[in-house]
């Protein structure tokens, strides 16, 4: 979460603020509006000017840095890190607020490390300035969204077939933190312990809109313990799974199910590490040892440094093999109690199958910023003259080509790039009267349309489109 104090800032290999020898003394540029470039004119024979869109130029951050070291040596080698760090750069580089979830991209235009010869033993000073031609302020983690291409649902096929549905029980209290996060409890075996809050992520949560977020500032090993309605006695095959979304995987070495009785750990079972901006499920069986019962199951993280890891759907039930996942709120199942603080189930019956259910060829991107986005899209074949509206704004890109299975385009709306497979030109495939689409603060919604190429079986080429949180 985001925070007033300036707290830590990364730039290149080098980290100012807590827990380093550069202290932060003073931040200007960051939250202050750049320099106005404005299209006024003088109204002739009038008062008073016409006024036209105003734009603004490039943004000037300036730090001021203390050096603390324990001797003179140890103060001229931050001194030399710190120069090598702020060299003349071609291009910019990322500047990162940590604990203010702010990003920009700057070069470093000036460097002031003075010699004082009266407070030279192990404090220095120093004042940097950054020249941020993009003036924009991002949020650290990139969001990602993605859709199909439209296509039709197929409908019932007659005649109509019937599957059963057998009772399935979930007995994680709290599985989604649609609500809060009773029922759950933050675990940790070694170094830095966790936190956990409910949070409401911009990339959209795995099951309604709220998710179980895991927080670690420092490496460590951990996670979070749900209990139980029902306890699991000896001789149980008790099958955990759980929706875990890892914004980045950097640090992350292990992530593993955990079983436990009350707050003694029973069991751990490893899971394969999931990929990173993605919500994968991970699944895991374990058979209670004789004299013991499992009150709780968890997900653990082994970290090496900073980071976060998003939770959701985790369900506890018996058997050994994978089932869909079980709570009140979805079809077919009810909460036994409360809702999102009981067990829940599957209610056993008769469904009908019908056909495929087509794909709707929409998304919702969040922005939670507060000047409008430009996003990343990619698209991959095979498809020919997709189409991507912007439907909250009404914006709208189409072009007059045709990607095989296989191929991707990459469009970048800030530089207006069309790439195809990321390197080669294909600007010229942009149909007149585009307009190109901005993700505006808030809701967005993108539409996804195509021509399926002739012999592919249903429409499978996809849009991804990758955003960060925008202000200025």
């Amino acid at each position: 979460m985001a925070q007033q104090r300036i707290g830590r800032i990364q730039w290149g290999d080098l980290q100012f603020g807590p827990g380093s020898r550069y202290h932060v003394t003073a931040v200007n540029g960051l939250d202050d509006m750049p320099d106005i470039r404005a299209e006024d004119i003088s109204r002739p024979d009038q008062h008073g000017d016409y006024t036209g869109p105003d734009t603004t130029g490039a943004r000037v951050i300036q730090l001021g840095l203390g050096l603390r070291a324990d001797s003179p040596d140890e103060l001229r080698d931050l001194t030399l890190a710190l120069r090598a760090a702020t060299q003349p750069q071609r291009q910019s580089a990322p500047l990162q607020f940590l604990d203010q979830d702010t990003l920009v991209y700057g070069k470093v235009r000036q460097r002031s490390i003075p010699y004082d010869a009266e407070n030279l033993w192990s404090t220095g000073t120093a004042a940097l300035e950054l020249y941020c031609a993009d003036p924009y302020l991002y949020s650290l983690d990139e969001r990602i969204a993605s859709t199909t291409a439209y296509s039709p649902a197929a409908g019932r096929t007659y005649p109509l077939s019937y599957a059963g549905v057998t009772e399935l029980i979930n007995s994680v209290l709290n599985p989604s933190a649609e609500l809060d996060v009773s029922n759950v409890a933050a675990y940790s075996s070694a170094g830095t312990a966790p936190t956990f809050a409910q949070a409401t992520p911009g990339f959209g949560a795995r099951f309604g809109v709220d998710t179980n977020l895991v927080t670690w500032t420092a490496s460590g090993t951990g996670g979070a313990r749900y209990t139980l309605g029902t306890s699991y006695a000896a001789g149980t095959a008790v099958r955990a799974s759980a929706y875990v979304y890892l914004p980045s995987l950097t640090g992350v070495s292990a992530v593993n199910l955990m079983f436990f009785n009350g707050t003694t750990l029973l069991s751990s079972v490893s899971a394969t590490t999931p990929p990173a901006a993605t919500w994968t499920r991970i699944e895991g069986n374990y058979t209670v040892a004789a004299a013991q019962i499992v009150t709780h199951i968890g997900v653990r993280l082994t970290t090496t440094g900073a980071t976060t890891m998003h939770l959701d759907g985790v369900m506890a039930s018996t058997g050994t093999t994978s089932q869909p996942y079980v709570d009140g709120d979805q079809m077919g199942c009810i909460w036994d109690s409360t809702p999102h603080a009981s067990t829940s189930r599957r209610i056993a019956g008769i469904n009908r199958v019908y056909g495929d259910a087509g794909t709707s060829g929409r998304l919702t991107a969040i922005n939670l910023g507060a000047s409008p986005a430009y996003p990343v899209l990619r698209l991959d074949g095979p498809v020919a003259n997709p189409s991507i509206e912007q439907v909250t704004t009404g914006g709208g890109i189409t072009l007059d080509g045709t990607l095989q299975a296989g191929e991707f385009l990459v469009i970048d709306t800030r530089t207006r790039a069309v790439l195809l497979m990321g390197s080669s030109p294909r600007r010229s495939w942009v149909r007149a009267g585009s307009l190109w689409p901005l993700l505006m603060p808030g809701e967005n919604e993108i539409a996804y349309r195509g021509t399926a190429l002739p012999g592919a079986p249903g429409q499978t080429s996809q849009l991804t489109v990758t955003w960060r949180d925008t202000s200025l």
